[in-house]
């Protein structure tokens, strides 16, 4: 129990960082309200620390964070959900394309910090990404060019 509280603190730690970025970012860029940015902080971080509990004290079954984060965001802005129109409303302040910069900074950091396990991998592991990442990309755009062929936006 000591153990799983400590991950989870230091976990938080890293989460709090995270947000005072953002909230940087959302601020000098967008010029997003205070107001607004701590009730969007707030709300978020709680189900961010929701998700990040449930990751350390539920075993089965044995999800990542990224996962658990999903899964109680998707049941609490389920329209059956007497919060869901709050979260909703109050979360939608953040613009998540900034959001997602700090989050691929630490993901880059944390990569950099392995890349004695990235030498170990064949380089196989290069061309499968960039088949991986291709295909995703050209896969969205596809998607995306038939959604907006039959709305006749293009």
């Amino acid at each position: 129990m000591k153990e799983a509280t400590s991950r989870i603190l230091e976990q938080i730690k890293i989460v709090i960082f995270i947000y005072m970025i953002i909230c940087a970012v959302q601020m000098f860029s967008l010029h997003t309200p205070l107001v607004d940015l701590l009730a969007a902080t707030a709300v978020s971080f709680t189900l961010v620390v929701l998700a990040i509990v449930a990751k350390n004290f539920v075993k089965h079954p044995d999800l990542p964070g990224f996962a658990w984060a999903t899964v109680i965001s998707f049941i609490l802005t389920l329209p059956i959900s007497p919060l869901s129109d709050f979260i909703v409303s109050t979360v939608g302040k953040f613009n998540f394309t900034l959001v997602g910069l700090p989050l691929l900074a630490f993901a880059g950091i944390s990569v950099g910090e392995q890349l004695g396990v990235l030498k170990k991998l064949s380089w196989k592991i290069v061309v499968i990404s960039f088949f991986v990442m291709a295909s995703t990309y050209w896969g969205s755009a596809l998607i995306s060019q038939i959604i907006m062929t039959m709305n006749h936006t293009i």
